[in-house]
């Protein structure tokens, strides 16, 4: 193994309670591959919902899911599709899992995650300067990965908008839009999209849970609320240390699904 990536991985094994990989039991050649790019964590797989045991009927019958709420909690009113419910599951058992087994600091991926060659090793840097109140952390993510001019004036007429409450977004919401600065390798958290590779603590398990029971957000855009309100105090790294392999899914819409 490359020096740097073991003293990264020996790093991420020391300083987490646990370390679990999200997949699907039916997804087995994925799980070689992880088996490969995560070789040196000391990782446990955890099998996901699958979108294919799901009935959304059955789910709303159930309060599972509530398409009414859904729909107002949406910026664009829209329901929450089942294999985006079937992502929430999956997650929500790792969260359930750190309040059950008194977990304080877990490490989360899902089965398409692979270290960035040339960013891995920084995990040691990142997890000094990780604040102990920290609840939440992205070790990989997409979107508002840089802040630029266009978006400073985009965030500048949200809040506006916000303010005068013609946009689903709170003027303080919108300003939590861009990621801010923090340390060398930690940003304070925006509004990121993608859970290939975070990390969470205790508090934030028990907050996450309960903003979905029953299920109203797809988990990014569920997240991504909690940290526009101010209720989870996340950071971002800088740079990414995780991303995904491929654009397929096997969570979110089966075998031949496209990510998003």
């Amino acid at each position: 193994m490359d020096p740097a990536l073991d003293r990264s991985y020996r790093a991420l094994n020391g300083y987490f309670d646990r370390i679990f990989v999200l997949t699907l039991r039916r997804s087995t050649e994925r799980h070689a591959t992880i088996e490969r790019s995560l070789a040196g964590l000391r990782y446990e797989l955890v099998y996901g919902q699958d979108k294919a045991d799901l009935d959304l009927a059955d789910l709303e019958a159930r309060g599972v899911y509530d398409d009414r709420a859904a729909r107002r909690a949406h910026r664009y009113g829209r329901g929450v599709t089942l294999g985006h419910i079937a992502c929430v599951l999956s997650h929500a058992r790792i969260w359930r899992r750190m309040l059950d087994e008194g977990l304080e600091r877990v490490l989360v991926f899902e089965d398409d995650a692979e270290p960035i060659p040339e960013a891995i090793a920084l995990a040691p840097a990142v997890l000094e300067q990780l604040p102990p109140t920290f609840e939440f952390v992205y070790l990989g993510y997409k979107g508002r990965e840089t802040v630029t001019p266009r978006r400073r004036l985009d965030q500048a007429a949200y809040v506006a908008l916000g303010a005068l409450r013609l946009i689903r977004w709170s003027a303080r919401e919108a300003l939590n839009l861009l990621p801010r600065p923090y340390s060398e390798n930690l940003r304070r958290a925006g509004r990121h999209d993608h859970t290939h590779a975070y990390a969470l603590t205790r508090s934030a398990a028990r907050k996450l849970l309960a903003s979905q029971q029953p299920v109203v957000l797809n988990v990014d855009t569920g997240i991504g609320r909690l940290i526009l309100r101010g209720a989870l105090e996340a950071y971002v790294t800088e740079p990414k240390l995780f991303r995904q392999r491929g654009d397929s899914s096997y969570i979110l819409e089966g075998p031949s699904a496209v990510r998003r």
